[in-house]
């Protein structure tokens, strides 16, 4: 007689490995804490400097960086996260700032980081953060980079070029991503497609010589075609 059916249990889903970078050990005990603690991500033993941030990375692969920007006295996250994307330009990397977004952000983001997370910053945040970004790009992480890039008082890397000619409407959806809105409040607002809204991103990165949106709001300082004040 054949057999009847066996429940067979999924497969669980995943963890998100994930690298915490920073030079003092109890941030990286607290935030290694609270991710484990979240259930969805597997965090690797945390490493406390740049130089040892790309060797981890090239042996270890994670799927995400967390990376402190500042590390004296030794190789800085911005060094180290340049680093760790000419070894894969598509590795993810997300910056660990101090209480006051202090100097290196708008260049950890020209290094190719794709979000900025406070130390301070709730668990809550920090999970939502860190899930956003394993999870792909969104615009709603953009939401007070420029702020913090401006009040940062870091100078501004030197921008690839000219900057081009855009039009209003292209104008309008660079401020309205720089603000932080999503695609489909975007979509709403401009009353087009959620996939037009991509693709016209996507159309504004390339003019703009940006890799990603991150580096967009970096783009949009730069040709000052957008100011948070």
């Amino acid at each position: 007689m054949p057999q009847a059916d066996q429940d067979v249990s999924p497969e669980p889903a995943a963890r998100t490995s994930v690298l915490v970078v920073d030079d003092d050990s109890w941030t990286t005990r607290a935030v290694a804490a609270t991710l484990e603690d979240a259930g969805s991500f597997r965090v690797l033993d945390p490493v406390h400097s740049g130089e040892e941030a790309i060797a981890a990375f090239a042996a270890e692969r994670p799927d995400l960086v967390l990376m402190d920007v500042n590390m004296p006295p030794g190789m800085s996250g911005v060094d180290a996260t340049a680093a760790i994307i000419d070894l894969d330009l598509d590795a993810r990397v997300v910056l660990l700032t101090t209480v006051s977004p202090g100097p290196g952000i708008a260049r950890g983001l020209e290094a190719g980081a794709l979000a900025v997370v406070n130390k301070t910053a709730g668990e809550r945040e920090l999970v939502s953060i860190v899930g956003a970004v394993s999870a792909g790009e969104s615009p709603e992480l953009l939401k007070g980079l420029a702020e913090d890039i401006v009040i940062s008082g870091d100078q501004l890397p030197d921008a690839p070029g000219a900057a081009p000619q855009l039009t209003a409407r292209e104008m309008d959806l660079l401020t309205l991503l720089c603000q932080g809105h999503g695609y489909e409040e975007i979509a709403d607002a401009q009353s087009v497609a959620m996939s037009t809204v991509k693709s016209h991103a996507r159309n504004l990165r390339l003019k703009l010589g940006a890799r990603n949106l991150a580096q967009l709001v970096v783009r949009a300082l730069q040709f000052k075609f957008f100011s948070p004040e």
